[in-house]
């Protein structure tokens, strides 16, 4: 199963509403647990997601559903090295690639078979959170980028995405892994897992009204480059 390295004196992290039964597996509420729901992925491409903190216990986010049900990855957290320090210290797979819409970013779609990378680096958050870790990281700086051009607008229907083509971070990854291995079996699970948390949660948030969503829509960010996204919110 996916890794997760985790601090927890992370700056701006938010845990979970104290007295409310909660699964530490998914950081659902016990009522709304993930864990038991979600299909595993014998995928071969290594996937290592970079999350933001902020990102980590967001009652929407999707990089949950990759940690559950992904054979074949990895989910980091910055470590308290520093004050507010975005570094993430993690040993990517030779061949990897960075999904991130940069203007020197290859359509994956459009790759030969040879070329296709071996791993794939996620960055989960938002457009500001996801370049501020990248920003922070040089060694992704470095990695050779690959984008996403989605064919229909995000499944995300509760998280306004600020432009139609932009998915979330578990959209992205299983569109990317159909791509690259589109002979592995149950990627669409994880999309119908997916499909169900937001049903759920727009349930819950209707029965408990004074619990909101903090921000249910985010001003539109502007990314430098194409804009096919990769994260949540991307």
């Amino acid at each position: 199963m996916l890794e997760e390295s985790s601090n927890p004196q992370a700056p701006e992290e938010v845990a979970p509403a104290p007295g409310r039964e909660t699964c530490y597996g998914c950081f659902k509420p016990a009522a709304l647990c993930l864990c038991g729901r979600i299909p595993e992925v014998a995928n071969r491409t290594r996937i290592t997601i970079f999350q933001h903190p902020r990102e980590r216990f967001h009652a929407i986010g999707t990089a949950r559903i990759a940690r559950l049900g992904l054979a074949n990855a990895q989910l980091l957290l910055p470590r308290a090295v520093e004050p507010r320090s975005l570094r993430i210290s993690a040993s990517l797979a030779s061949g990897s690639a960075l999904l991130f819409p940069a203007e020197d970013a290859r359509d994956l779609g459009e790759l030969p078979a040879e070329a296709m990378p071996s791993g794939l680096v996620i960055l989960d958050g938002t457009w500001s959170q996801a370049r501020a870790l990248l920003r922070e990281n040089p060694a992704l700086q470095a990695l050779p980028k690959v984008r996403l051009s989605p064919t229909a607008p995000s499944r995300y229907r509760i998280r306004k995405e600020p432009r139609r083509h932009y998915v979330s971070t578990i959209e992205a990854i299983v569109q990317a892994l159909g791509v690259i291995e589109p002979d592995t079996l149950g990627l669409e699970g994880l999309l119908e897992a997916f499909d169900k948390m937001i049903d759920e949660q727009i349930v819950f948030r209707h029965r408990n009204p004074r619990r909101p969503l903090r921000k249910m829509a985010r001003r539109a960010e502007a990314p430098p480059g194409p804009l096919d996204s990769a994260a949540d919110e991307l």
